[in-house]
């Protein structure tokens, strides 16, 4: 009978003179007076790991804050911010855990201007970088942390150029086990192995972070 685990613990633990003008020089968000909204969402994932040779389904989902204009004008610059929750792996599955990253997507039909981490917490001196793949970046770490021991990984803030029209949303990354939207390395207690356990966002339940409006 094929097993399936359930983890918990940090889950659950983005006409004229006028457009010439915008378009010479774009100001930010905060110019069109539109406030930043901010939402926290439950993102489910098709999840599994391996253990003694053998890949396991896992239930997993967590928890993202994403800060965001709800509107913008058009060829302005704007943020979006993304704050995951915490990670305290389960120590009964994770004697140690390294190699995380989380991927985020922002919005296709915008213009990265620039991206950078801010923030996180009890990540010792591991180093946190982000690598960008179209409008997927991948926020990564060289660090190592025990089951059982919460920590919290910086936010991925975004600058974005609008476009002249149109709907700008942000959410997961990835697509699948070869390109994940999340994971890790888990040094599993029994067998004293390293095996994956790798995630993505489950294309049956999408989940949006942000929506932006372009408008005057």
């Amino acid at each position: 009978m094929q097993r399936k685990w359930k983890l918990t613990g940090g889950a659950v633990g983005s006409m004229g003179l006028a457009l010439t003008a915008m378009m010479a020089a774009p100001g930010t968000a905060a110019a069109t007076g539109a406030p930043a909204v901010t939402t926290t969402s439950t993102l489910p994932y098709v999840c599994q790991t391996r253990l003694s040779g053998e890949w396991i389904p896992v239930e997993y989902s967590r928890n993202f804050t994403t800060t965001a204009p709800a509107k913008v004008a058009p060829f302005h610059t704007f943020k979006v911010t993304f704050d995951p929750a915490p990670i305290k792996a389960v120590a009964a599955y994770n004697k140690l855990l390294n190699t995380i990253s989380f991927t985020y997507k922002v919005p296709a039909n915008a213009t990265v201007v620039s991206y950078k981490l801010t923030g996180g917490s009890n990540l010792g001196t591991a180093n946190q970088w982000v690598e960008r793949n179209g409008n997927d970046l991948r926020v990564k770490s060289d660090g190592e942390w025990a089951g059982g021991v919460e920590f919290d990984f910086p936010n991925l803030e975004v600058t974005l150029r609008a476009p002249g029209s149109g709907t700008l949303t942000t959410g997961a990354g990835g697509s699948s086990f070869t390109n994940t939207a999340f994971g890790w390395d888990r040094l599993q207690p029994d067998t004293n192995e390293w095996d994956p356990f790798q995630c993505y966002a489950d294309p049956a339940q999408p989940v949006t972070f942000s929506t932006t409006k372009v408008k005057f």
